[in-house]
């Protein structure tokens, strides 16, 4: 007979016995029966037991780094980051592209871009006009039609609320509106 050393237990329970033989130990349930013993296949190793990557060279002590200086940046720009300044220069030169007086006060450079800037929308407002007219045309036409259902309800003798009563009462404002748009 050998005498074989104490079964070696793993952080999930798992018990080592002779001949290689792994199992999970009998317990006891709360209300008092036992769990049978079960054993655990060859090769098996539960998540409990899996042992957790570390990164040897980051895990070791090494000092900590020097606080950088916001003077010199502490590693080279990647190629990202270099366009990113160039378009950031480019977005800051764009407004003074155009020849300012010296004299004018920023103020008046600012209602100047901003002049300039009503120019620019005004012509793309004009380039999307007639999609525009169109959606407005069908909108309210199609509350032309939502007033005609409300005067035959009011004509059955339904009462409406009072923004009905009101919405009714807009239908001369809604043909000048159509009216404007056909033109």
């Amino acid at each position: 007979m050998t005498t074989s050393a104490a079964p070696t237990k793993s952080l999930s329970g798992i018990q080592e016995k002779e001949d290689d033989v792994r199992v999970i130990p009998m317990t006891r349930r709360p209300d008092g029966t036992y769990r049978k013993e079960r054993k655990v296949r060859p090769g098996y190793t539960p998540p409990e037991d899996v042992a957790k990557y570390t990164n040897t060279v980051l895990s070791s002590n090494r000092p900590a780094p020097a606080p950088a200086m916001s003077a010199v940046p502490s590693t080279p720009k990647t190629k990202t980051q270099l366009k990113n300044e160039k378009r950031k220069t480019k977005r800051k030169e764009e407004p003074g592209t155009e020849s300012e007086p010296s004299t004018a006060s920023k103020s008046e450079s600012k209602e100047t871009t901003k002049a300039e800037q009503d120019a620019t929308t005004a012509t793309t407002t004009e380039a999307v006009d007639p999609v525009d007219t169109e959606k407005k045309l069908r909108a309210l036409n199609k509350k032309l039609r939502q007033i005609e259902q409300l005067r035959e309800r009011q004509d059955k003798g339904e009462t409406l609320i009072p923004e009905q009563v009101e919405k009714i009462s807009k239908v001369e404002e809604i043909m000048a509106q159509i009216a404007e748009l056909t033109i």
